[in-house]
């Protein structure tokens, strides 16, 4: 019962586990100096990406995922033709307009974008939330079907909280045109943040409740919470990997970050920005976030 409840609760489409105050939309009643930036600079980047999502040519596509539910995004096309991707990576049962000021600034970069609902989530099928390791199948298929339809793409992966843990996952899977992964606030494993969340929102051990819900997951959902490792992924990769964080995330602690760069041997850089919480640091200074991202892309990725 126990194990039930809590699949149903965290990864289940109709669960409650994203009740908890971590999506990038999240209000907050009492703003500090440090908040009242971060919200207000979130509040512009809102705004603006959501005239860009107007001007801009989109189409609705989709793919059958490996399990054959159908997983759909959204494309933003340049108007000049470039081989420059990106697919940005949305977090846990959130959904792509959360993402979308990033898909903003690949395109005035130059980038065709590509923002998917992850299985579960929003717009895609899907039972259950895959954390990112039902998902790294799932972009696989995605870049597949964007290097069918242009076979000199280069992509990038650029992922926030869940979507930075797909993107970790995805780094060890030498995918194709893949040139390089930026990952933001993802966790150490699935195991690592349902043991986190255990604690720290019910002050619950790991034992049993984990250990039974693990069991109950992998004849559910079809996977185990310890395979899925970023971790492992990562130690992988050969492509480039920018790790962020927030200093003050309270919902994927920092520590978590500061692992999965350790264990990377591939190409790779850290940005911990210390007054962030969980999914701000691209709001708490935009202009050093997104020199970051694209002085690591054009340096690491676009040169290899």
């Amino acid at each position: 019962v126990i194990g039930n409840y809590f699949v149903n609760y965290a990864i289940a489409r109709s669960g409650a586990g994203g009740d908890r105050k971590i999506s990038q939309e999240s209000t907050i009643e009492v703003l500090g100096e440090d908040e009242k930036i971060i919200e207000n600079n979130r509040k512009i980047a809102k705004e603006s990406a959501e005239k860009w999502s107007e001007t801009t040519q989109t189409k609705q596509v989709e793919v059958k995922a490996n399990d054959n539910i159908t997983l759909r995004g959204t494309e933003y096309l340049k108007q000049e033709e470039t081989n420059k991707w990106a697919i940005i990576l949305h977090g846990y049962r959130s959904s792509p307009s959360n993402v979308l000021t990033i898909g903003e600034h690949f395109s005035e970069k130059g980038y065709n974008v590509l923002i998917p609902s992850m299985r579960a989530c929003a717009d895609s099928e899907g039972e259950y939330v895959g954390m990112g390791w039902l998902d790294k199948e799932d972009i696989a298929s995605w870049v597949r079907w964007i290097v069918k339809r242009d076979s000199q793409a280069q992509i990038v992966l650029h992922g926030v909280s869940m979507g930075g843990a797909t993107a970790m996952m995805c780094s060890g899977d030498q995918l194709e045109h893949v040139i390089g992964y930026i990952e933001d606030c993802g966790y150490t494993s699935v195991w690592d943040i349902f043991a986190s969340e255990l604690k720290n929102q019910f002050s619950l051990p790991t034992f049993p409740i984990l250990d039974i819900s693990n069991i109950v997951a992998e004849m559910k959902a079809g996977y185990n919470f310890k395979d899925a490792s970023s971790i492992e992924q990562v130690k992988k990769s050969k492509q480039p990997i920018l790790f962020i964080h927030g200093g003050q995330d309270d919902f994927v602690p920092t520590e978590m970050v500061y692992k999965c760069y350790d264990a990377a041997t591939c190409e790779k850089d850290l940005f911990v920005v210390d007054k962030a919480g969980h999914a701000e640091a691209r709001n708490y200074n935009p202009k050093n976030y997104w020199n970051k991202v694209f002085s690591f892309i054009n340096e690491k990725m676009l040169t290899n």
